[in-house]
């Protein structure tokens, strides 16, 4: 697909942001982006992002639930994180946003409400779908129409698009724009083996 403003810059935040995933697949695809937050917890990756990213002290933060939302409301165009989600606790079957309270995942959807970015994408082990019968899956869905965001779910699959490894993924796109449509990718032919990847020695 081509993109309609290919010269535009995206405004972009990370959370639990690694080495930077998203920032790379933006660098492959020539986009441009301008970073403004990032945020992990652990120094070597700090140090192997800024390495690799144009960052400043003053946007990175080595703890989620110190970052202040509302101070970045409307500064991002695209939100990304996956938060660890094994900490949940289910109280009904509608609780959203209260039922998040005291997980990584409510720093997550806390930050979206606050900044109110144009768009997020959160991403998460297949598992969570499941986990306790479904219903921490149904309180996300629940806590991003909450928060007033139109949000679309699929579980991808790494060697559907281009990478030789069986690797399943949810994600979970959400718009600020409740009338906004979205279709996730369709797969690609896999033409590469694992082979073709690793240095021999």
């Amino acid at each position: 697909k081509k993109f309609s403003n290919p010269n535009s810059t995206i405004k972009l935040a990370t959370l639990f942001s690694g080495i930077g995933a998203i920032e790379h697949a933006f660098e492959r695809l020539s986009l441009k982006t301008e970073i403004i937050l990032a945020c992990d917890n652990d120094k070597f990756v700090k140090q192997s992002y800024f390495a690799n990213y144009p960052i400043s002290e003053d946007r990175w933060y080595d703890n989620v639930q110190e970052i202040d939302g509302k101070k970045y409301e409307g500064k991002i165009d695209l939100l990304v994180g996956g938060s660890p989600c094994q900490s949940f606790s289910m109280v009904g079957k509608r609780g959203g946003f209260e039922d998040t309270r005291g997980t990584l995942f409510y720093d997550f959807a806390r930050i979206v409400n606050d900044a109110k970015p144009k768009a997020f994408i959160f991403e998460n082990v297949k598992g969570l779908m499941s986990h306790d019968k479904g219903r921490t899956f149904e309180i996300i869905k629940n806590t991003f129409e909450d928060i007033g965001y139109k949000s679309f779910f699929k579980v991808l699959n790494a060697k559907d698009y281009g990478i030789p490894q069986h690797r399943e993924r949810i994600f979970i796109v959400g718009f600020k724009d409740i009338n906004r449509d979205f279709e996730f990718p369709l797969p690609i032919k896999l033409n590469l083996s694992m082979q073709d990847l690793l240095e021999d020695f």
